[in-house]
């Protein structure tokens, strides 16, 4: 994949600051007071991730990440439609976290 707009977010306008690696991860994504809710990871990489999830989020919303293993990490929901969104962290992963949970 190659920075800038993917397929995914195609009409999104989104652009990404890093490469993003494959990934097939469940994780929790909890948003305010509500309960955490499932999501599967798509793509991943330092600086955020993309997902899918049966929930609906806003684009613009603070959640906090829980990847299996690790402490809640802080991200904002960038885009969101049709089942599929996408995470900014709010501070990078170590690019050797971001590789762990890459599909392999």
């Amino acid at each position: 994949m190659q920075d800038g707009i993917d397929g995914a977010e195609a009409g999104t306008g989104e652009r990404r600051e890093r490469n993003r690696d494959g990934a097939s991860t469940k994780a929790l994504v909890r948003q305010g007071s509500f309960r955490p809710m499932a999501i599967a990871l798509r793509d991943i990489s330092s600086a955020g991730c993309g997902f899918e999830s049966v929930c609906m989020f806003d684009a613009g919303a603070r959640v906090l990440l829980t990847l299996p293993g690790l402490e809640v990490w802080p991200a904002t929901v960038t885009w969101w439609r049709d089942g599929r969104g996408g995470l900014s962290f709010s501070r990078p992963l170590h690019p050797a976290v971001a590789e762990r949970f890459a599909a392999s």
